[in-house]
């Protein structure tokens, strides 16, 4: 469990100038008890007694006391103080000048006439009597607590999670017909109102959320499934392209309350003086970096999803236990590198929600209009990150490294376009942090248990820049380089740090090398393709020999490869059966020039589509879209219903648009299979259609 990951600091603190190069240790963060103001002591409320009166009265009658009002206002009970009930407004709250609040559904009567005395022992309504001076009425230094639906409080009695501010552009959607309802679904379960909501320290086996992050509860969508009330609850209404201004500013500082934005309809309590004990309004710690709650509500989205979308076996994450930490690490807005990085993951999220979206039909044009957001999200991470990267702090940082990582998995589920020159500053990093060996090694601190910071933080971004790097090798034709043979020593040495291929990419680590030399090895044959003339035939006769005496001491490692552990997840054995045989398809296809029906090609693809099947069933397509197109583009007949069943399975469990792009590519390769076209394999249809996808 990744728990070392903390909740952000809710105190003020001025930006931090320590550089985050080479190490940066995740800095502990907790909300201090200060944080939130303890609330006012009860109070017990008296009336003064009144002034003398210019007759010669009686005796003096005793002072009246004050009871506890049950069926008047709302702001008279929680002054505990008795109503009279009168409608609009009471005299207490005339007298008082407190806004006078009902509950719903409470028919309205007109003031009672005041009752004559027939004792002095009698004690008369305080509401209703004369002799009460306005001076008397206690008085009050904020507005009262503002109305509640009357079965919120009688039968929930909860808080409101956030205030509401009509300022806010997500809260602006909603009509003003809608504030009950609103108010309803805004409930949260909380324990004691006197305390910070408290979240749990150690999650089930099944909640794959980030301990930092509140409220993260089945109300949002869990992996492997589409919530449509959580979709419709938060696109009912259309949601406008906002400008993503990433300016520090006082609503973006935790603790600044005078800055904080309220309704200006209404006077709002100021959360802090409640005088009500249990009335308490709590602050989202995550609201200084994420400020409106569209950004609150697609953090937690990615949060939620990226289990289901990023991790090929289910288990703790650790690319979220990487990545939101350092959002959290600088104060809002005053590190571009940071900002990228909390910009590339809104949208990813975004991305995902528009999938969700345009799948389910839920809400109209909703899809088009969150996909313009992640669009707006990268432009604004591309352009923090190039201003970053203009220091030496931010070449250095792993928030740099990081965004651009995010940024690629936003090309990746977008349609896998548009990534190459983003990767390719991702590599520049690296080499400018001194390569993969040097930032191993200037992140040499072991991390604790279940965290990822130092060098497992280095080596999972490391990691999978090596991977995307050679799935976009097999769209565009070139050899790896972060896995060369000659540079791909880093890869080997795993004295100080563990790995997270496995369960990120759901095959075993000591396969990747293997796959990099064949990715390698069918550049290199396709190059040499395009230099005939130039080499002429005896040279090129040369070449073909020496490609194919590699390829036979390729294939002969293939044959013989075998687990490196017994006890792999299922998911990571059959991932490693899967791959071992596409790179047999490479190998017959790209440096042995095989027919797509050769025998041995066709026992291969039957031998990927069937494995890819066992993994869907299992609820397991994280990653398996290369194997598919590869498999896919061989098949013909009945068989090409697995591989179009196969595609609909990943939309619906893991999917985003990478699946219909994959999809577009196998039925391109198919119709120039019917047709005898000279160009039928996936090769040619992706260079024809200039579709150099990144895809996973």
């Amino acid at each position: 469990m990744y728990q070392c990951v903390s909740y952000p600091a809710a105190e003020p603190y001025p930006p931090s100038s320590q550089s985050l190069a080479y190490f940066s240790p995740t800095t502990n963060h907790y909300i201090s008890p200060t944080y939130f103001s303890p609330p006012p002591p009860p109070s017990h409320l008296h009336v003064g007694s009144s002034p003398p009166r210019p007759n010669n009265a009686a005796p003096q009658r005793k002072r009246p006391k004050y009871t506890r009002s049950k069926t008047g206002c709302l702001t008279c009970r929680a002054k505990k103080i008795k109503c009279d009930e009168t409608k609009p407004s009471c005299m207490r709250c005339t007298h008082g000048q407190r806004e006078c609040t009902w509950p719903e559904g409470v028919p309205s009567r007109k003031k009672p006439a005041p009752k004559k005395q027939h004792s002095a022992d009698n004690h008369p309504s305080t509401a209703g009597s004369p002799g009460i001076s306005e001076a008397s009425t206690p008085p009050t230094r904020h507005p009262s607590p503002p109305n509640k639906p009357e079965h919120q409080t009688l039968d929930l009695n909860l808080p409101p999670l956030v205030s509401r501010r009509h300022s806010e552009p997500y809260l602006s959607l909603h009509s003003s017909g809608d504030h009950g309802t609103h108010r309803r679904q805004s409930a949260v379960d909380v324990d004691d109102g006197h305390s910070v909501p408290q979240y749990p320290h150690n999650p089930g086996p099944h909640s794959h959320v980030l301990p930092m992050i509140p409220e993260m509860s089945p109300s949002y969508p869990q992996p492997q499934r589409f919530n449509h009330s959580y979709s419709h609850h938060m696109h009912t209404q259309p949601t406008p392209v906002q400008s993503l201004d990433t300016t520090p500013g006082p609503s973006r500082i935790p603790g600044n309350n005078s800055a904080r934005r309220h309704d200006h309809n209404s006077h709002a309590p100021n959360p802090w003086n409640n005088p009500h004990p249990n009335i308490l309004n709590p602050v989202d710690p995550i609201e200084p970096y994420f400020p409106t709650i569209q950004e609150r509500n697609l953090i937690r989205h990615y949060c939620d999803a990226s289990l289901s979308i990023i991790m090929a076996v289910p288990s703790e994450n650790p690319v979220v236990a990487a990545n939101v930490p350092l959002v959290f690490n600088r104060a809002p807005g005053s590190d571009p590198s940071t900002e990228a990085l909390r910009m590339a993951l809104l949208g990813v999220a975004a991305v995902h929600q528009s999938f969700l979206l345009g799948r389910s039909g839920v809400t109209p044009g909703g899809a088009t209009e969150m996909m313009q957001l992640a669009n707006l999200y990268r432009m604004k991470a591309r352009q923090l990150l190039a201003s970053a990267c203009t220091t030496i702090e931010g070449t250095q940082s792993d928030a740099s490294l990081g965004a651009s990582l995010t940024i690629a998995l936003i090309d990746i589920f977008t349609g896998g376009h548009h990534w190459m020159r983003n990767l390719d500053l991702a590599k520049t990093l690296v080499n400018t942090r001194g390569g993969p060996a040097v930032m191993l090694a200037r992140n040499g601190t072991v991390s604790k248990p279940g965290c990822v910071t130092g060098a497992s933080r280095a080596r999972l971004m490391l990691e999978i820049l090596a991977i995307y790097e050679i799935f976009g090798c097999l769209a565009t034709g070139q050899p790896p380089v972060l896995l060369a043979p000659e540079t791909s020593s880093w890869w080997h040495d795993q004295s100080n740090a563990s790995s997270f291929v496995e369960n990120v990419f759901g095959i075993s680590r000591a396969l990747v090398p293997l796959l990099a030399r064949v990715t390698s090895l069918a550049s290199r044959s396709l190059e040499n393709k395009s230099q005939i003339v130039e080499l002429g035939e005896d040279g090129l006769e040369a070449l073909e020999n020496d490609q194919a005496d590699e390829c036979s001491v390729l294939y002969g490692l293939i044959e013989s490869w075998s687990d490196p552990s017994n006890d792999l997840p299922l998911r990571v054995h059959t991932g490693n059966n899967i791959y071992l045989s596409v790179m047999k398809i490479i190998l017959l296809r790209d440096v042995l020039h095989q027919s797509p029906a050769d025998p041995m090609v066709q026992e291969c693809a039957d031998s990927v589509l069937t494995l890819c099947l066992e993994c869907a069933s299992s609820k397991m397509t994280v990653d398996l879209n290369w194997p598919v197109i590869i498999a896919g583009s061989q098949t013909y007949g009945s068989e090409r219903a697995k591989v179009l069943e196969l595609f609909e399975t990943f939309r619906h469990i893991a999917g985003c648009y990478e699946v219909d792009t994959s999809e577009q590519i196998v039925l391109q390769v198919w119709g120039r299979l019917d047709q005898d076209h000279p160009g039928a394999d996936w090769r040619s249809v992706m260079r024809d259609f200039n579709l150099n996808v990144l895809v996973l």
